[in-house]
């Protein structure tokens, strides 16, 4: 499997099952890379008929969606850790590796950007 978005990345498994196993956990570790070298991480383009979507985890999507909104909104992680009175590794470790990342510091945070929080479930 490759992402099209994301140069060099790929995963491959004997099955379906692990293949798609083995992406998610690829995928997981680029974006969590890209966030920690404060790179900029592309969204995703539309799936097309022939393609698997494969979705980020969500203790990985959490931090790297900050990430992508702070940078979107042009503030340093400086200023976001200032509005949000927490030290400035605190607000790093929540972007990198979402330590720290409780509902409350989510909120927070996406609320010092001038976001808000929805979470969605959806069925299997």
């Amino acid at each position: 499997m490759t992402f099209r978005d994301l140069a060099n990345v790929f995963s491959e498994g004997e099955t379906r099952e692990e293949a798609i196993f083995n992406a998610v956990e690829a995928l997981d570790g680029v974006l969590l890379e890209m966030a920690a070298e404060d790179l900029t991480i592309p969204l995703p383009s539309e799936i097309k008929s022939d393609e698997v979507a494969i979705s980020v985890s969500p203790e990985v999507a959490a931090p790297v969606m900050l990430h992508i909104l702070r940078q979107e909104s042009g503030q340093t992680v400086a200023h976001i850790a200032q509005t949000m009175e927490i030290k400035y590794q605190t607000y790093q470790r929540m972007e990198t590796s979402g330590h720290y990342l409780t509902l409350k510091n989510l909120k927070r945070a996406a609320r010092a950007m001038g976001a808000t929080v929805e979470l969605r479930f959806r069925k299997i």
